[in-house]
């Protein structure tokens, strides 16, 4: 029996075994507080009925995500437990990943690309030597810069953006590029990191108006940026769950720009499909709120601020959702596309 972390994304340790118990806890790296993403593979378990127990807040309300293939993923359901979930190994069942959620693997997004005959292109060598990967798409001078996992762990974001650019292929912007990074923490999304708050910071907060940036892929991002972007939007996770986090919102950043926000948000309200994740724009989160400092070293800042862009936001989108809006991929998907159309319509209004 084998409980490991050896594939992309893997993050866990072993506390203690007692009888069928394992107690675990994931590995928070350079993360220097708390946070709560983890994932493993547990082999050669058929037939056995096993617990894996936590010890606080890394389980949400559907249990954990559960994948043969690290690509496709189903919840488990809620068990007796808020810290422990129990699984049964069927007899073929030789290996099986758990994770805090659903991850979304880079060969997915090969996949998608190579599905829709779109070019990887490298856009910069990582800290550890890998090749990011970037497509891009399109003609014209105006630009359309799409991100995600500025933060490794924040993977709800990468199925929206698929949506996005499936949208975007579809529907098209006249005189208009579309650039995406979907793995801006490249390393991390690789090695299972949380990411969330690196040490001595993390991806989202590397882009200080008078330092350069720390990050290979950030400085690649302020390059494209230099000459100005049309609309900037990057793709996150909130924190675990609760309140706000169980939504999908937009953060809104810059305190002259909320009357963009508000039609914007009205649009993608308006051409939401019920087959879909919900968004409400009454989840939406203003400037100076809770955690939502505007002075941030944010790509979103970043974008309005140098690159000028008409409109540069972030959406966040809930690990778990609710009860009547739970998040699966097949509807994160959906969502992407219904934010592809508001661009489009936002666009026809700007």
């Amino acid at each position: 029996m084998l409980i490991h972390q050896n594939f992309t994304g893997g993050n866990i340790r072993i506390e203690a075994i007692e009888d069928n118990t394992i107690y675990l806890n994931n590995e928070l790296r350079d993360t220097p507080h708390d946070w709560f993403y983890w994932a493993f593979c547990a082999e050669n378990f058929a037939g056995k009925t096993i617990t894996f127990r936590f010890p606080k807040e890394r389980i949400g309300y559907y249990g954990p995500a559960v994948s043969h293939d690290l690509k496709r993923w189903t919840w488990l359901g809620a068990g007796e437990e808020e810290n422990a979930f129990t699984y049964t190994f069927q007899s073929e069942e030789d290996k099986v990943y758990f994770a805090h959620s659903m991850l979304y693997h880079p060969d997915r997004f090969a996949a998608f690309a190579k599905k829709h005959n779109l070019e990887l292109h490298e856009l910069c060598q990582s800290k550890k030597g890998r090749s990011v990967p970037y497509i891009t798409f399109g003609d014209g001078e105006e630009i359309i810069l799409l991100t995600a996992r500025h933060h490794a762990c924040e993977s709800t974001g990468n199925y929206i953006l698929e949506g996005v650019l499936e949208g975007l292929l579809q529907e098209g912007l006249p005189s208009t590029k579309v650039i995406c990074i979907p793995f801006t923490d490249f390393d991390g999304v690789m090695d299972g990191d949380q990411g969330k708050d690196r040490t001595p910071r993390d991806h989202n907060r590397d882009y200080r108006l008078n330092e350069p940036s720390i990050w290979p892929e950030t400085a690649a991002i302020r390059e494209i940026a230099a000459n100005g972007i049309r609309y900037g939007f990057d793709f996150h996770s909130p924190f675990h769950c609760g309140e706000r986090h169980d939504t999908v919102f937009l953060v809104e950043k810059v305190e002259t720009k909320l009357a963009e926000y508000d039609v914007f948000s009205e649009i993608l309200e308006s051409v939401w499909t019920a087959d879909a994740l919900r968004y409400d724009k009454r989840n939406n989160i203003l400037p100076g709120v809770e955690w939502n400092s505007p002075n941030a070293p944010t790509f979103a800042c970043y974008m309005d601020s140098v690159a000028n862009a008409k409109l540069a936001c972030t959406l966040e989108t809930a690990y778990f959702g609710t009860p009547d809006n739970i998040f699966t991929p097949e509807k994160a998907i959906r969502l992407g596309r219904c934010f592809a159309k508001a661009i489009v319509e936002y666009d026809k209004q700007a």
